[in-house]
């Protein structure tokens, strides 16, 4: 006799290595997460996005979401309070969906 179920998604998780300081004091310079494959699923405000960097295609940026934009681009921003210690939508404009990579999963690999 059937009871209910559990329904199984299949999520892709990717280790993230943060390098520099943008995400201070989030997370530090060496820090290793693990991110879940962006398949869009709902994105909110706050959410900490993995993007490719729309001005340098080799480049991957980790940055938090601020702002969804009327245009349906995300304006993605740094959490170190100095406003040159991070790279962000400040200075390369908002992204497209199609630039997320992944989304933080919460928690370091490393549980520091």
């Amino acid at each position: 006799m059937l009871h209910g179920f559990v329904r199984v998604e299949s999520v892709t998780q990717i280790r993230v290595l943060i390098h520099g300081d943008s995400m201070w004091p989030t997370y530090v310079d060496g820090d290793e997460l693990l991110a879940e494959q962006y398949d869009s699923q709902p994105l909110e405000v706050s959410d900490i996005i993995v993007a490719k960097h729309p001005l340098k295609p080799s480049v991957t940026v980790v940055k938090r979401l601020r702002e969804f934009l009327p245009d349906g681009r995300l304006f993605l921003e740094g959490d170190n309070p100095d406003p040159t210690a991070s790279e962000d939508s400040h200075s390369f404009g908002p992204v497209h969906l199609d630039q997320i990579i992944a989304t933080i999963a919460h928690s370091r690999i490393d549980n520091r």
